[in-house]
């Protein structure tokens, strides 16, 4: 009887393995992260899902306004404009550096400022009418031959660059036209690697 109340009132015997020593080895899925390469945008042996940007497609006002500056004529007054635009500013810039007329010095201050003021003018007008035509040649010519082409590339400023200046060139005779066709063919197709255009 003793020795029974001994066994009972014995402590138990300290286990070998603990909760906290038992390890899970990972699902294979799981142990592995996925291979360079193979397995980018994984997350845990599964493919992570893709994500879409929605695509908007563009107003009636945007495709009007589209069709609108791809037309030649638009193209070409626009190019007037702005050609017209750069030339006064530069004719008014070079005229006033035009040296003084023989007589002028005996003038006023005022007569002076006012013969410089038609000098500037005058040349402003004379710039602005030249920079106007050759942007709308250019300009104009490039959108008819990209157009009849159907090709958006370097030859076609080469030919509006050649066509412009034998334009420009025409009161020189041929042999004028035939430099200015190679001139600014040339310097258009310089401009277009420069700029990096096409």
């Amino acid at each position: 009887m003793a020795r029974m109340e001994e066994e009972v009132n014995r402590p138990p015997l300290a286990s070998t393995s603990t909760p906290q020593d038992t390890i899970v080895e990972p699902a294979a899925s799981e142990a592995a992260p996925a291979s360079s390469g193979s397995g980018q945008g994984s997350v845990g042996g599964k493919e992570a899902p893709r994500r879409y940007s929605k695509v908007e497609l563009p107003s009636q006002e945007q495709m009007m306004m589209d069709d609108m500056m791809n037309n030649c004529m638009v193209k070409m007054v626009l190019s007037c404009v702005m050609g017209g635009a750069l030339g006064g500013a530069m004719g008014i810039f070079f005229g006033a550096f035009e040296p003084m007329q023989p007589g002028e010095e005996k003038l006023g201050i005022m007569q002076s400022i006012k013969n410089y003021g038609r000098q500037s003018l005058s040349k402003s007008w004379s710039y602005a009418k030249g920079f106007a035509a050759f942007g709308a040649l250019y300009s104009g010519s490039e959108c008819v031959i990209e157009q009849t082409r159907a090709k958006h590339d370097i030859y076609n400023s080469a030919y509006a660059g050649c066509f412009t200046g034998g334009v420009m060139a025409r009161s020189g005779g041929k042999e004028a036209m035939a430099m200015g066709c190679a001139t600014m063919g040339a310097l258009s197709v310089a401009m277009d690697r420069f700029m990096d255009i096409h």
